[in-house]
């Protein structure tokens, strides 16, 4: 558990304060100092499912997700940060200090954007998240296309298993991204303070890359979907010719089951008992059965 107050001039003055997993006795101080209300409070800290942006009278309420790929586990990882916005301070809560330490970067290399206010964190802090998204949104192609070649390859592969976790790291994906569009268009239109004016461009521009991606998102998951629906018809088509195989064979043994349990049968007067050629013309005719049986079911697709 870590906070850190940091203070930026540029003709405007707003403190940050950064929190790291806080206390509940550093969320009480914190809103003593800056006279957070209670319902505030009790979003802050918690983890949220999706991003989100609430109004609580003059402050504002980000929640932004970041992400990250793991390629051994071919796995979308979600970071969290929530940002607090007054009139002269920040406040954010970080599950992800990297992206933050990229925002501190960001402040102290550009007065202009400090010159903003507050709302300069956030613009910072979601420029850092969406740049992380393409990243994760090309990992994700990449498996996806290495699995649609196992899926249409004339081997056994069996990738259902593969498909079905891809499928879900790109929902959670989406999740995790296309609200966030929603969130930058109400920051680019809408009226909620503290983020002012010199940010909605930034803002709408932010807007329009990140709905290419979700966009993009849609279209993996459609791919993926299908994917899924050849990948199960393969499956079914391959159980109906291994079907068809074992019923091929499983007649043609019937015939050699048939003849010997015929002549396994203990009858004294059997014709074929007292002839000399007997035993190796069933014999030969069983073979004669067999190979007849077996080119017949090789022409009809079935062995």
């Amino acid at each position: 558990m870590a906070s850190a107050r940091t203070t930026y001039q540029d003709g405007h003055t707003f403190v940050w304060v950064r929190l790291h997993d806080p206390s509940p006795e550093e969320l009480a101080s914190v809103q003593h100092e800056f006279g957070l209300p209670g319902p505030l409070v009790d979003d802050l800290g918690t983890a949220a499912k999706r991003p989100a942006l609430d109004v609580f009278g003059e402050l504002l309420l980000a929640t932004v997700k970041t992400t990250t790929w793991v390629k051994a586990e071919e796995a979308v990882r979600l970071g969290e940060v929530q940002v607090v916005l007054g009139d002269a301070f920040v406040i954010t809560v970080d599950g992800d200090t990297a992206v933050l330490e990229g925002v501190r970067q960001d402040l102290q290399a550009d007065p202009e954007l400090v010159g903003a206010g507050p709302a300069a964190v956030l613009s910072s802090l979601l420029d850092h998240a969406i740049d992380g998204y393409g990243p994760v949104l090309s990992a994700l192609n990449d498996a996806v296309d290495e699995v649609a070649k196992a899926v249409f390859s004339r081997t056994r592969a069996r990738p259902t298993e593969r498909l079905y976790q891809l499928a879900r790291q790109a929902l959670e994906f989406r999740q995790a991204t296309a609200p966030g569009a929603e969130m930058l268009d109400r920051l680019a239109t809408g009226p909620p303070a503290p983020t002012g004016e010199r940010l909605r461009r930034r803002f709408r521009q932010r807007h329009a890359h990140l709905q290419r991606l979700v966009d993009d998102a849609d279209v993996l998951g459609n791919l993926l979907a299908d994917l899924l629906q050849a990948n199960l018809t393969q499956v079914s088509v391959r159980q109906h010719d291994d079907m068809r195989r074992i019923a091929a064979y499983a007649g043609i043994w019937a015939v050699l089951i048939l003849l010997t349990s015929i002549y396994g049968m203990n009858f004294r007067h059997m014709p074929e008992l007292n002839s000399r050629f007997g035993y190796p013309m069933v014999l030969v005719t069983m073979v004669v059965i067999c190979l007849t049986l077996y080119r017949a079911f090789r022409r009809s697709g079935w062995l």
